[in-house]
């Protein structure tokens, strides 16, 4: 993939530029820290090597762990994937879709961790 004409702006010499907050890497993580930071105003600047969401982001599944796959062995986790669900759905509804989930056991696999993770759930 090139570079979006729309997007890429040369900016020449970074030492006659004044910001709050650098951002490096426009993934999922970096693009939403660039809008968490237009929110609240405060001045800062994106920089990304190619186009938005290009990198891992842009090969990943696009699922939010809803924190099920924790319960059992490190509850801390669940709770905060829990949390950061909850934020998330309360700050960026639209960009967030009910798919459901499925737990899957093999006949190899042993039932001592799924009949703990099912109760949990």
């Amino acid at each position: 993939m090139g570079l979006s004409p729309n997007l890429y702006r040369d900016v020449g010499d970074f030492s006659s530029l004044s910001t709050d907050v650098i951002i490096i890497g426009g993934g999922a993580t970096g693009a939403g820290i660039a809008r968490d930071c237009a929110l609240r105003g405060v001045n800062c600047i994106l920089l990304e090597r190619r186009d938005i969401a290009t990198g891992a982001t842009g090969r990943n599944h696009g699922l939010l762990h809803s924190g099920a796959r924790y319960a059992v062995n490190d509850q801390e986790s669940a709770e905060e994937c829990i949390k950061e669900n909850r934020i998330l759905r309360k700050i960026a509804r639209h960009c967030v879709d009910e798919t459901e989930g499925l737990f899957i056991t093999l006949p190899e696999d042993s039932l001592d961790y799924q009949k703990p993770s099912l109760k949990a759930v």
